[in-house]
């Protein structure tokens, strides 16, 4: 069993972290220099000793913490009454997991303090620095404190995955308005179908601003904005190989014009007077999909993107991609569990949750998993799950500023990335000489001695 934090000590730490921090708490954090290098760059190498040092940590208990930020005494509780781990994922899946009243008051307490939606084209400056922290730590401490304390550990796992597939940045003030938002759509259809959930990303606001598509227009002869059109093919569904080329992404960006937003009210709104289907008016089609006799506008818009949803293409890409977070990041697109895991997500109608369910009980399991280096959300939130560490209401003037600059200086801000492909995925990513570093500085911070400290820099505890 790992050590226990005290609040005390925990507070204490905490606020060097937040007086540290201060300065880059209070601006947009998506600086390059606080980001990770690319998986090109020279990188710490992870030993064969480590990885059978944290294999051998991990056991059997390998496919429990894959499903969660941390196995936990509670949680073995959890698996032992659920019958055993298929059940206990089941419970997860169908939302039955046990009640946790502290950490759901913990969380809505965080949810309560999201500041007042400003316009921030006409708010002073004092208001929009407290918009921009007020936002930052709000998000933070959603997903930190949620994957640390919250029960549905697995719907947490699935929304991490989502928020760099279908990813929209915090990196202006307009949408850090929208950020928590957009969050709290992602953990409404973690499970369910992913053509649902597709639509209901394109239709938000964050994303709408994001990507461009709150203006694009294609009526009076006007050329149609590209961007969501390129980039819900290349990142959100087919992905680059999937076959589409620049006559396609014209012919959707034509499908998308009125696609927008409600000047005064923020929300989504279909503007019938900017949409012209252009090209596809006339023939064509965007990789097979054609709008039916008399569909355009709304319809037709959300018909290509349920269609997209549905497409081989995108049930791999995206049977890899979650492969890839509960498996094996090194898993190639052709392995068998990849297309098992494609297939089931075709046949149970894009659902996320059955695809997710298979990876983790598949028997390839066992044979295909390798280790992988937490990432710096995942290494706090485990830290704070598996050594006790106490979060209570009466701390989140301290603990959520903190989290968020300490979570700014290990480059990895909830949506902070300020691409639309997400933050990266590769453990290589996260392991050159300046990421480790700000690891073990912040392993030392809220350790409270010299043994925690040797037993959350092990291997069993940064690798998983």
């Amino acid at each position: 069993m790992s050590p226990t934090v005290s609040r005390r000590r925990l507070l204490q730490s905490l606020s060097l972290i937040g007086a540290a921090a201060a300065v880059g708490c209070s601006e947009v954090t998506t600086r390059s220099s606080r980001t990770p290098r690319s998986s090109n760059s020279s990188t710490t190498a992870v030993t064969t000793t480590t990885l059978l040092a944290a294999a051998g940590a991990l056991g059997r208990e390998r496919r429990l913490e894959r499903a969660t930020f941390g196995v936990t005494d509670a949680l073995r509780a959890e698996v032992e009454v659920a019958g055993g781990f298929e059940g206990w994922l089941d419970a997860q899946l169908a939302g039955s997991f046990a009640p946790a009243p502290d950490a759901t008051s913990l969380l809505a307490t965080v949810e309560a303090r999201l500041p007042a939606p400003i316009d921030v084209r006409v708010a002073d400056k004092q208001a929009r620095r407290e918009l921009v922290r007020g936002s930052i730590e709000t998000i933070t401490g959603r997903i930190v404190l949620g994957a640390a304390y919250g029960p549905d550990q697995l719907r947490q796992r699935v929304v991490g995955v989502l928020a760099d597939l279908l990813h929209v940045t915090s990196s202006s003030q307009r949408e850090l308005t929208l950020i928590c938002g957009y969050d709290q759509v992602l953990r409404e259809g973690a499970f369910g179908r992913f053509s649902d959930l597709l639509v209901a990303s394109a239709r938000h606001p964050a994303m709408l601003v994001f990507l461009d598509q709150a203006t694009s227009r294609a009526d009076g002869g006007r050329t149609p904005n590209e961007n969501y059109a390129r980039e819900v093919m290349e990142l959100h569904t087919v992905g680059v190989d999937g076959g589409y080329d620049e006559i396609d992404v014209k012919e959707l960006a034509h499908v998308l014009s009125g696609w927008s937003l409600n000047r005064r009210s923020g929300a989504f709104e279909f503007r019938d007077a900017w949409h012209d289907l252009g090209p596809l008016a006339e023939g064509g089609d965007v990789l097979g999909w054609r709008p039916s006799p008399g569909q355009s506008g709304e319809a037709a818009v959300v018909a290509v993107l349920e269609h997209l949803a549905r497409h081989q293409a995108t049930a791999q890409r995206l049977a890899l991609r979650f492969a890839r977070a509960f498996v094996s990041e090194s898993i190639d697109a052709d392995d068998p569990l990849v297309s098992e895991a494609a297939d089931v997500y075709l046949a149970n109608d894009t659902a996320i949750g059955p695809m997710v369910r298979h990876l983790l009980t598949s028997e390839r399991f066992d044979s295909t998993a390798t280790l992988m280096l937490r990432r710096p959300i995942d290494m706090v939130a485990h830290m704070l799950r598996v050594t006790g560490a106490p979060a209570e209401v009466a701390d989140l003037d301290v603990s959520l500023p903190a989290l968020a600059g300490l979570m700014n200086v290990l480059g990895h801000v909830p949506y902070g990335w300020p691409a639309p492909n997400g933050f990266p995925t590769g453990s290589a990513a996260w392991s050159n000489a300046g990421a480790m570093l700000g690891r073990w500085n912040a392993v030392v911070t809220l350790a409270d001695d010299e043994d925690q400290v040797a037993l959350m820099c092990s291997p069993a505890h940064q690798l998983v």
